[in-house]
């Protein structure tokens, strides 16, 4: 995994979130590499991406073949703030899993279990990452409520520290 603490270091003011975001879906690829999920056409990995889906190319011809996007976790950052000068920044992240089932019995809600509780696991037993971002307790998550079958959905709602530059900052440049 990159360390991130270098970069944050570089980057300076206002470029931490996003290279806490960064950090976050590095972490996760490596979290799940090797693994598979229910997608169209069989298990395969899962894909990750920052704060949105892609836009579709087509109509929708593709949605029950390989080529579409679940197994998925799309990974927004939703908000965050900065308490005051001595406090780090926290950033909040929304998780969101998607597996596709097109089976009679349902069961890509266990997939979805399964990727959820493998997120809290890790971010439980280690909550560092990047070597300069910190994962805060609590850790809400959820399953989906409505029918959305054949696609499955759950979410993570995570916390996470990130340096914020403060005043004293420029305070030690004027000295």
């Amino acid at each position: 995994m990159k360390n991130y603490m270098e970069a944050v270091k570089k980057e300076g003011v206002g470029r931490t979130a996003q290279l806490c975001h960064d950090a976050l879906v590095e972490m996760l690829k490596e979290l799940f590499e090797g693994k598979k999920y229910s997608g169209q056409e069989g298990r395969k990995p899962l894909q990750f991406f920052q704060q949105d889906l892609p836009i579709p190319e087509n109509d929708d011809e593709d949605v029950d073949t390989d080529i579409a996007n679940s197994p998925y976790i799309v990974v927004r950052m939703t908000g965050g703030s900065i308490k005051d000068d001595d406090s780090p920044q926290t950033v909040e992240f929304s998780l969101i899993i998607c597996t596709y089932d097109n089976g009679k019995n349902r069961e890509g809600f266990r997939d979805v279990a399964n990727i959820k509780e493998d997120i809290v696991q890790r971010v439980c037993s280690a909550p560092y990452f990047g070597g300069a971002f910190t994962i805060l307790k609590p850790i809400a998550w959820a399953l989906q409520q409505d029918d959305t079958h054949p696609y499955y959905f759950g979410a993570c709602t995570l916390l996470c520290t990130a340096p914020a530059m403060t005043q004293d900052t420029e305070l030690e440049r004027m000295l």
